[in-house]
């Protein structure tokens, strides 16, 4: 990883802490997404873990349905889907 991409992966975790969220990616996410992750995995895993956070807020860096499966396990919970930014 990179000088720049530790930077922002630092930031990212100092964020999620202030904020109390929780960040799930997939398998499938960049290096850089994964890194960051509080929890890795696949779908079945993700959601799982969505439903046992005592975090306030998700981020769910995956697909839709994943982000809406959170959200109906959480439905008192803010539940975030970036959206990829090309570059």
């Amino acid at each position: 990883m990179s000088t720049n991409a530790h930077s922002l992966a630092a930031q990212i975790r100092v964020l999620l802490k202030k904020k109390n969220a929780v960040l799930l990616a997939h398998y499938y996410q960049d290096k850089t997404i994964q890194d960051c992750a509080d929890y890795l995995g696949d779908s079945l895993f993700l959601a799982q873990k969505a439903q046992a956070t005592t975090a306030n807020i998700i981020v769910l860096a995956g697909v839709h349905f994943m982000a809406e499966t959170a959200k109906i396990l959480n439905p008192q919970k803010k539940v975030l889907l970036p959206n990829a930014v090309e570059q």
